[in-house]
């Protein structure tokens, strides 16, 4: 479905002729602006329909992608296009509270042009360790600039908090299953999202418009929209770069300049800033972990690349 600068929701397809700005990548995605025209079809047996063919996606200003399971080939499936907040929701319990889900996400926001809201969910039935290591990465992810709030969705804890930092913007929710990704979208919206349906972002401007179906308006907000998506079980970042994925771990930058060698990849070469960081607990081990195995996973995918292209 569009959404039309009048508000006006029409069907609309995409064809064999249909041109991207987006290439290698999803043909339309939610969120996406796209340029259509009208087109008349008669598939019914009470005569024509009208319908509109949409003929080009144009340019994603920000995205929230993954790369697509199944597929030998690099591709990139773009969950959103064209949100400022990727509100990324853990919990405390089960599924497991992990930086290195938080870290996947965190790279694929900072690369698709995000900004970013951590949420730690369930906090009302959280056990004192676990109130513990809850505060442990609210501390860490705080200190490097990423709001972090230690939430709950069922008692409301924490939520006018998340208001203000989603206010008057379009934001994507992304976790794990079972993290109450839902349940805190909805406690915003003070309604289930299932029952006010699939709304779209409206648009100004000519015929660009935006190809959504779970865009939902929020209506106590002026000009706030969230894109609830499904939760994930395994989220794999798209086309991971080792020359420059240390650019994504922002607590990097302050010490690489004062590494010996140019360009270091701060894994193993002499004179490393941000390993010395680390050794002086500047810098946190579990990030820095989470950056190995991301760096080991980007060489691998480069290998294979160079090797099967």
């Amino acid at each position: 479905m569009l959404r039309l600068d009048d508000g006006s929701e029409v069907r609309a397809k995409t064809y064999k002729s249909t041109r991207s700005a987006n290439p290698n990548a999803t043909l339309v995605a939610i969120g996406d602006k796209v340029k259509f025209a009208s087109h008349t079809e008669d598939n019914s047996d009470d005569g024509s329909i009208s319908d509109y063919l949409i003929e080009e996606v144009l340019p994603r200003r920000t995205k929230l992608s993954r790369r697509a399971a199944g597929r030998r080939e690099a591709f990139e499936q773009v969950i959103v296009a064209n949100v400022d907040v990727l509100v990324i929701v853990v919990c405390v319990g089960k599924p497991k509270l992990r930086s290195g889900i938080i870290d996947r996400y965190v790279v694929a926001g900072v690369e698709g042009g995000l900004d970013i809201v951590i949420a730690i969910n369930k906090m009302d039935i959280a056990s004192e360790a676990e109130k513990d290591e809850a505060q442990y990465f609210q501390d860490v992810y705080q200190e490097i600039g990423y709001p972090v709030l230690l939430m709950s969705a069922s008692s409301g804890s924490r939520i006018s908090e998340l208001k203000e930092l989603i206010a008057g913007k379009i934001s994507v929710f992304a976790g794990h299953s079972g993290v109450g990704k839902s349940s805190i979208v909805n406690a915003i919206l003070g309604r289930k999202a299932a029952q006010i349906g699939a709304l779209q972002r409206k648009f100004k401007g000519g015929a660009h418009t935006t190809a959504a179906s779970t865009l939902i308006p929020v209506i106590s907000m002026p000009d706030t929209y969230i894109a609830d998506t499904p939760g994930v079980r395994e989220f794999a970042n798209f086309a991971l770069d080792p020359q420059n994925l240390k650019f994504a771990f922002v607590e990097f930058l302050k010490f690489q300049e004062r590494c010996a060698i140019p360009n270091c990849s701060h894994i193993h070469e002499p004179g490393c800033a941000v390993r010395q960081a680390l050794e002086d607990d500047l810098i946190s081990i579990d990030r820095y972990s989470n950056y190995q195995k991301l760096f080991e996973e980007a060489k691998k995918e480069e290998l294979t690349r160079l090797y099967n292209p």
